[in-house]
C-alpha cells in the first residue's frame, strides 16, 4: 500500500514538473514571438493568465467627460452629463480590465494628460438634451499619426453602432471635438479620440438606463483597435517573404 501511494505521489510530482516546464517554454516562446519583455509585459493574454503587477496589459486611458471640472450639459429635470459619462466610463474600464487591458480613468483636465504616452486615449462625453439621436466620434484635426487615429475612430464607430443601433452623425462633428483640449496635451505618438455617445434627449433611455450597452460598444471598439495595432506591429517586425530573419 505504501509503495503504491509513493508511486502515485511520484507520478503527480512528475506531471506537475512537466506542466511547469511546458508553461515556462510557452512563456519563453511568447517572449520571442511578441518581440521582447516590454511586449510580453503588456500582452493582454499574459495579463489575463497571470493577473497582478508583472503582466499589466496594454495601457488605455479613459477621460470621464467633465469629471472634476463641471457638470457638462444639464437637462431640465437635473440629469447631468458628467454623471452619465462617469457611469459609462466606469463600465468601459471594467470590461477592458477583464480582457487584460490596463485602464486608468482620468478627470477632464487631469494633470496626467501632459505628455501622456499610452496605447490609446479616449474621452467619453454625451451630447445635449435636445430630442435628437445619434453618436459622433472624432480624432484631432492635426495629428502626426493620422492612420493610427483614423483606425481608432473607425473601430469605435463600427463597434459602437453595432452594439447600440444608433446612427453615426458625421455631419454633426464640431470643432470642439476635432480641436479637443486633450489632443494638444498628450504625446504626439498617442492615438486619441473623443466620442459623443448620444443625445441626453433622444437617446436618454440608452445612456441613462443602459450604460452597459454603450460601454460594450466602446470597449469592443478599443479592443478592435488594440488587435489591429498588434497585427500591424507583428507584420512590420516580420521579415519579407523569401528572406530569413
Amino acid at each position: 500500500m505504501t509503495s503504491h501511494r509513493l508511486e502515485r505521489l511520484n507520478a503527480w510530482i512528475f506531471r506537475l514538473l512537466l506542466l511547469t516546464l511546458l508553461a515556462l517554454l510557452a512563456l519563453v516562446s511568447l517572449y520571442f514571438y511578441q518581440g521582447g519583455w516590454d511586449r510580453l509585459r503588456t500582452s493582454r493574454t499574459m495579463a489575463r493568465l497571470f493577473p497582478g503587477e508583472v503582466f499589466q496589459g496594454p495601457q488605455v486611458m479613459i477621460i470621464s467627460g467633465h469629471r472634476g471640472f463641471d457638470s457638462g450639459a444639464v437637462c431640465k429635470d437635473g440629469l447631468m452629463e458628467a454623471v452619465v459619462n462617469a457611469n459609462i466610463a466606469e463600465a468601459v474600464a471594467k470590461r477592458l480590465q477583464k480582457q487584460g487591458v490596463a485602464v486608468s480613468l482620468l478627470d477632464e483636465y487631469d494633470p496626467r494628460l501632459e505628455g501622456l504616452h499610452a496605447r490609446a486615449l479616449l474621452s467619453i462625453h454625451a451630447d445635449s438634451c435636445i430630442d435628437e439621436s445619434g453618436f459622433k466620434v472624432a480624432s484631432a484635426k492635426e495629428t502626426v499619426i493620422p492612420e493610427e487615429d483614423a483606425a481608432l475612430v473607425s473601430c469605435l464607430r463600427t463597434q459602437y453602432a453595432k452594439a447600440t443601433g444608433l446612427p453615426f452623425r458625421s455631419t454633426a462633428i464640431t470643432r470642439d471635438m476635432t480641436e479637443y483640449h486633450a489632443f494638444q496635451r498628450i504625446a504626439d505618438d498617442t492615438p486619441a479620440a473623443i466620442i459623443e455617445t448620444g443625445y441626453l434627449g433622444g437617446d436618454r433611455a440608452l445612456l441613462q438606463d443602459h450604460p452597459d450597452v454603450a460601454a460594450a460598444g466602446i470597449a469592443a471598439g478599443i479592443l478592435c483597435f488594440l488587435d489591429e495595432q498588434d497585427a500591424r506591429a507583428k507584420a512590420s517586425s516580420s521579415p519579407p517573404t523569401g528572406e530569413s530573419p
